[in-house]
């Protein structure tokens, strides 16, 4: 492996480990939501978590972000 690929090699594993970090603050922030049963959004909220929950094992992970309400 050259160094130019070892750097992107790291930049790619770093890219991954904020994009979880990301994903689990916005995981933890929406949690109240699923346990209230007439929050407006609440079924947009649980897509999205199963979106958030899946999106590491995504092709399009870490450049494409869930978003709330696709």
């Amino acid at each position: 492996m050259t160094v130019e690929e070892q750097i992107q090699a790291r930049l790619a594993e770093s890219e991954a480990v904020h994009a979880r970090m990301w994903r689990d603050e916005e995981l933890q922030s929406s949690d109240w939501i699923v346990a209230v049963t007439d929050h407006p959004q609440r079924a947009d909220y649980i897509t999205y978590r199963a979106a958030l929950r899946s999106w590491p094992s995504t092709s399009d992970f870490p450049a494409t972000k869930p978003t709330l309400g696709e």
